[in-house]
């Protein structure tokens, strides 16, 4: 390559470089500020509150077979059945030809809870510094920082606020009063840096779709002509050193 040629490779590089910069700045900024977001907050204790609640199990109870013979369900073929805490007490979710079915663990048909039971069962799986603060029920959940839906489209829900420092929130389902799962600010924040992440800011989900490829396309671009413009700058300090 010849003295002169090289200024004018170099000044191409750098046009190149600048306008694929202006191109994915913003998305590389938010790729960067996302990665230090997700290796910094802690995943399990914050974002999945695992210090703050206890998620309900149940076993089958031995005398479930007799439970069910005096429920009204007793003539009909179950398929599929599972213990379930909910807000009135240990419950039977079963499968049957009709559907899913529930059913209080006394064989007693499951009704929809009140908010001071939902109150009561948030309270009993709560294990945070906070108090209870409200309970209320949700036709739909509202969407946060524009594009963060913390159940998806679900619907129908009880929610129990608590007033600790990251705000948490347990959904139960408005229905049958089963935990759903435990909400954030520090999920919400997660969530809207992983849809930044991902470039999905629908679902969250769909990290191969033709956005992200080009984005990615334009930033491997960025850093390649980057890596020229400085072997080139290299070459021209070598060559300009003194021997």
């Amino acid at each position: 390559m010849t003295e002169r040629a090289a200024p004018r490779l170099s000044a191409r590089f750098f046009r190149w470089h600048r306008w694929l910069g202006y191109l994915v700045a913003l998305q590389v900024l938010a790729w960067v500020l996302g990665g230090a977001l997700f290796a910094w907050l802690p995943f399990q204790a914050w974002v999945k509150s695992a210090d703050t609640v206890t998620k309900p199990s149940l076993s089958l109870p031995a005398d479930w077979a007799q439970a069910l013979a005096r429920s009204p369900l007793a003539s009909q073929p179950v398929t599929a059945l599972s213990a379930v805490a909910t807000a009135s007490g240990p419950a039977f979710k079963l499968r049957t030809a009709q559907g899913e079915q529930w059913l209080l663990a006394t064989g007693a048909p499951l009704t929809a809870p009140s908010a001071e039971a939902v109150g009561r069962f948030a309270q009993s799986i709560y294990k945070g510094a906070g108090t209870l603060q409200a309970v209320e029920k949700l036709a739909q959940v509202p969407t946060q920082w524009l594009m963060v839906r913390e159940l998806g489209a679900r619907r129908d829900v009880w929610v129990a606020r608590f007033d600790d420092g990251l705000n948490t929130r347990l959904y139960f389902s408005g229905a049958h009063g089963e935990f759903i799962t435990a909400r954030s600010d520090a999920w919400v924040l997660y969530d809207f840096f992983w849809r930044l992440h991902v470039m999905d800011y629908s679902e969250g989900e769909d990290f191969n779709h033709p956005l992200i490829k080009g984005a990615s396309l334009l930033a491997l671009g960025l850093v390649l002509t980057g890596l020229v413009m400085l072997a080139l700058a290299l070459r021209r300090a070598w060559r300009r050193r003194p021997h």
